[in-house]
């Protein structure tokens, strides 16, 4: 059915304004790179100097060729630059599973191309099976390697042959054209990686030592980077950061006059004299990336008080860990004597990228070790006529050598037995647990294996000292054990747990003895709770009904479980809370030190936080004080110090019917 034509005026599509003349052609798209809108006229971004390229080489998909090398399928440009495009494609070698590639394609002409096209097609290896190795299978380019060019990332790629860096695929030649065929690495964005649940320091430093080794691997290729992104990186399954965008790349020497895209990452030096940059803007790309990640976002105008002057990271964030605000005030500054290397280092560290190597090893070995403030009180209380109870506490911590260590060992011991006897039991306690502990790792190191029952002498003592570092004159210097040994087994969550429970049962084993040989002290005992901070990470070990709290996000929660009659019926539903707490057995242990031959302690392993607590304390505050009552002192108080007298004089306040014993420890 035709429908009657209707003059402008009468359509209701058509707006008809008089006197307005038509709009000629649409307003040019938003700049790629950060968005911001362009200036008609002008082929660069006012914001942040990318340079757009010639409208008359934009790509449609009509005009990508169809299958190259009969395998190939090009996607989508990425980038151009002076004539060599990086494109996203596909390898359907495997109709069923295309693999994603980066292809780089250049017209062939020029000596250069020519010989490279004599080369022909180098395909060496199945794609479909990833293997984390560096580049080594195709041939080394031949002819000039000119800059941008095929041959010269070619070898770029091959010279650096670094497990972070892209593997090379292929490199043919076709119609006139030259192809360089890339990998694109499987695995996450580092991004994600960084902030997954569960990440540590330890790891995500691991990453970023990677990727500076293998950008000063593309140094001595003869590379650089104009920029650095988070983006830009994958981490893959086996934990290796890949540099999987090589977009950025740039020949070292400057050749002048170099077309930039300009970014947040980029040094300002490139931008503003580029005769006189070098490898060092690599440092401020590197900071720019880890200042970034950090932050938890992209960087922006917000982050920088002028052009390429960053805000500095410590006006921000004033208690940040040293290790980090060392590693950000040598790299991602602007004036470049300021960056890595020191003043004394350009003649062995033209790059600076040994100094901030050894910055990021720093990082990983301590920005996961926590430091903490300790503080212990006890008193007799308000009832009992002698304390029982006894504590102690010793805190140990080091620096040096870009390097740090430290850790703390806290003892708490409730006597039973009547009150001579209780003492002694809690003392000979205290007394083994010492000398089992802090003869070994952390506290001391190097030390030949003895059985825990026998005091180390004096020259067991010593600390195994082994050459590890050399001075400006080459001269090897000794490092302490306990540095080169942070790391080592002994001091992993299994090293620890057995020493604390080998302690634990060679000090039953003593005060049962001791009971055994003296009739007037039969049926002494003590309850022990023994808590060993190394770095991050603390064990505790436990038998009796003294009990170990931590405090996490506000929140604190009992650790250990009390070993008494009570205790084990409510386990196995026989008994309410309320039902114990008027139970006439409530106070029945069923495992003391001292009590019986053997004991078997528990031992849990806590890896603390920043702003953790945890709690120890004999059941002098824990029947006194209830759990929110504990909690909201923890939640209101600073320091340990404060907690502890706060805790202490409140169960005196409340009458204290037994001695009470607290020692705190404080996360920071």
């Amino acid at each position: 059915m035709n429908e009657p034509e209707l003059s402008p005026s009468e359509d209701p599509r058509t707006d008809v304004i008089p006197d307005i003349e038509p709009v000629a052609a649409l307003a040019a798209p938003p700049c790629p790179f950060c968005q911001a809108a362009r200036v008609a006229d002008i082929n660069y971004c006012g914001d942040c100097g990318y340079i757009f390229p010639d409208a008359s080489s934009a790509v449609t998909q009509a005009d990508l060729p169809g299958l190259i090398a009969g395998r190939y399928r090009l996607l989508d440009r990425i980038v151009e630059r002076g004539g060599v495009e990086r494109y996203r494609a596909e390898d359907i070698g495997n109709p069923e599973a295309p693999i994603p590639v980066i292809i780089v394609r250049q017209l062939a002409g020029g000596d250069s191309q020519a010989a490279l096209a004599e080369a022909g097609s180098v395909f060496e290896f199945d794609l479909l099976e990833r293997s984390e190795q560096a580049t080594s299978s195709l041939p080394d380019p031949v002819g000039s390697e000119q800059w941008p060019g095929i041959a010269w990332e070619q070898g770029v790629l091959l010279r650096a042959a670094h497990l972070s860096l892209p593997r090379l695929i292929d490199s043919f030649n076709e119609e006139d054209v030259a192809y360089l065929v890339e990998e694109v690495p499987s695995g996450a964005s580092l991004w994600d990686e960084w902030d997954r649940v569960g990440i540590t320091n330890r790891e995500r430093f691991t990453w970023m030592i990677q990727l500076a080794q293998a950008i000063d691997r593309l140094h001595f290729a003869g590379a650089m980077l104009e920029g650095l992104r988070p983006e830009m990186i994958v981490v893959s399954r086996n934990g290796i950061a890949i540099l999987a965008d090589l977009s950025e790349l740039l020949p070292t020497p400057l050749p002048g006059d170099v077309p930039l895209r300009g970014g947040f990452s980029t040094a300002p030096e490139l931008l503003l004299n580029q005769e006189h940059a070098d490898e060092r803007a690599d440092l401020y790309a590197f900071g720019a990336l880890i200042y970034a990640l950090m932050l938890g976002r992209e960087l922006s105008d917000l982050d920088f008080t002028l052009t390429g002057m960053p805000r500095p990271y410590l006006e921000r964030v004033p208690d940040a860990n040293p290790f980090l605000s060392r590693l950000l005030a040598k790299t991602f500054v602007r004036d470049m004597a300021q960056r890595f290397p020191a003043d004394d280092g350009p003649d062995s560290d033209r790059t600076g990228f040994r100094e901030l190597i050894a910055c990021l090893e720093a990082c990983k070995s301590n920005l996961d070790r926590v430091k903490i403030d300790v503080a212990a009180w006890s008193t007799t209380g308000m009832v009992r006529p002698a304390n029982e109870d006894g504590v102690a506490v010793f805190y140990w911590a080091e620096s040096r050598l870009d390097d740090s260590d430290g850790a703390a060992l806290i003892l708490l011991a409730d006597g039973m037995g009547g009150m001579e006897s209780g003492e002694v039991a809690a003392a000979l306690a205290l007394q083994t647990l010492k000398e089992c502990l802090l003869t070994g790792p952390p506290f001391a190191t190097g030390l030949p294996s003895k059985p825990l029952s026998t005091t180390p002498t004096a020259e067991a003592l010593v600390p195994d000292w082994t050459p590890v570092v050399e001075n400006a004159s080459g001269t090897s210097l000794p490092l302490p054990g306990r540095f080169r040994e942070k790391e080592s087994p002994e001091r992993s969550v299994d090293g620890h747990a057995e020493r604390v429970a080998n302690a634990l049962r060679e000090a039953n084993r003593r005060v049962f003895e001791t009971a055994y040989a003296n009739p007037g002290s039969r049926g002494m005992g003590c309850t022990a709770e023994v808590i060993l901070v190394d770095g991050n990470l603390a064990l505790v070990g436990h038998v009796g009904d003294s009990r170990v709290y931590r405090m996490k996000k506000g929140k604190l929660t009992q650790v250990t479980k009390d070993h008494t009659v009570i205790a084990r019926l409510i386990e196995l539903g026989q008994l309410t809370e309320e039902e114990a707490e008027l139970h006439p057995r409530r106070s029945e242990l069923q495992q003391a030190i001292g009590g019986r031959p053997e004991v078997y302690p528990d031992v849990y392993a806590i890896i603390l936080e920043p702003g953790d607590w945890i709690l120890a304390c004999s059941d002098g505050l824990s029947n006194q004080l209830g759990l929110d009552v504990m909690q909201g002192v923890l939640r209101e108080t600073k320091n340990a110090e404060r907690a502890a007298r706060r805790l202490i004089n409140m169960a005196l306040f409340d009458g204290a019917q037994d001695n009470v014993t607290v020692a705190v420890v404080r996360a920071s």
